[in-house]
């Protein structure tokens, strides 16, 4: 289950470069802050923060991801969560990159529910963000 508050989430294969990417595009008027979570290979990390302005696109991975799965969480300027789910892999307040999602307390961290995003087969996706409820375009 994907809790959205005031945002959605739109995901798109673009055609591009053979360099892998998978990016977040801010279209909503609040300023955003990233983390995630995926596995490239060698077993699942969470990383943050990124912070991404209205209007703006950021790529969070440069790298082939290994699994399926990218997991996202978002939070506002005042930490309340954006874009939360049930897959819980572990945060820090300051930049982190934090490997595994078990016993986030345990290990000193704070654990969080992150989205789950199913990229499919696909080595460059972008996901926007948006708190109108429209998709670009539209």
């Amino acid at each position: 289950m994907i809790a959205l508050w005031g945002v959605m989430l739109w995901g798109v294969i673009r055609p591009g470069p053979a360099q892998a990417e998978f990016t977040v595009c801010n279209d909503s008027f609040d300023v955003l802050n990233l983390a995630v979570a995926y596995d490239p290979g060698n077993g699942f990390f969470s990383e943050g923060w990124w912070t991404i302005a209205p209007n703006r696109c950021v790529p969070l991975i440069r790298e082939r991801i290994g699994s399926r799965y990218v997991y996202v969480f978002a939070t506002d300027v005042f930490n309340q969560a954006l874009l939360e789910g049930a897959a819980e892999f572990c945060v820090d307040e300051g930049r982190f990159r934090i490997p595994g999602a078990e016993d986030c307390w345990s290990r000193g961290h704070v654990a969080a529910g992150f989205a789950e995003i199913d990229i499919g087969q696909s080595d460059d996706w972008t996901l926007i963000l948006n708190a109108t409820g429209e998709l670009p375009g539209d």
